[in-house]
């Protein structure tokens, strides 16, 4: 014989979503998107700051190996395009530090900026000297017709180590942070602050 509900009752219940059931999914949303959001700015900080310190290092590297295959001492400069896309760009040493389209460079996007050492409100402590094994410099790196790391000054160009620090300066505190370093031998290394110490 039939159902014996009536017809308007099963429409009213396929008709939609009820303000309750619409209400949980709505608060459902915002909490993934609270603890999603978050993440995802961190994502982005971590793989801009990787991408930034492998460019700059794969700039070094070419730098050293070209000053090897030229037979010429060659430094590394770094400045800002528009005052806000960090820039490195190679030249020989006793060139004028103007950047041209010919030269070896890199960039690296806003907003990192690069540092002489971790300033500011939670900002990590220094690469230890005895974990580096050598006490750096913060001047452009140069590297000689041997390709070793060196402070060129007025046709000299003396052997020594040197380490940069980058900051990502959306981020707060002490996330955000990496560095560079090259060894007197040349290695180039890469250093990423955990929030807890340095590892490379």
């Amino acid at each position: 014989m039939g159902s014996s509900k009536p017809v308007s009752q099963d429409m009213g219940r396929l008709a939609g979503f009820s303000l309750i059931e619409v209400s949980v999914v709505v608060l459902i949303s915002l909490i993934v998107g609270m603890i999603a959001i978050p993440n995802m700015v961190s994502v982005i900080s971590n793989a801009r700051l990787h991408a930034g310190v492998t460019s700059m290092s794969g700039l070094l590297q070419n730098s050293r190996m070209s000053a090897v295959k030229k037979n010429l001492t060659l430094t590394t400069h770094f400045g800002t395009l528009d005052g806000q896309t960090l820039v490195a760009f190679a030249k020989p040493a006793n060139e004028a530090p103007v950047r041209a389209a010919t030269d070896l460079q890199a960039e690296w996007e806003a907003p990192v900026m690069m540092m002489g050492t971790p300033t500011g409100v939670g900002a990590p402590a220094e690469i230890d000297t005895t974990v580096l094994g050598f006490t750096p410099q913060t001047t452009e790196p140069s590297f000689n017709t041997r390709g070793l790391p060196c402070v060129y000054d007025d046709g000299d160009c003396t052997n020594d180590g040197f380490l940069f620090y980058f900051k990502d300066t959306s981020r707060q505190g002490s996330q955000g942070w990496a560095a560079l370093s090259i060894s007197p031998a040349g290695r180039i290394k890469k250093w990423f602050w955990t929030g807890g110490s340095w590892v490379d």
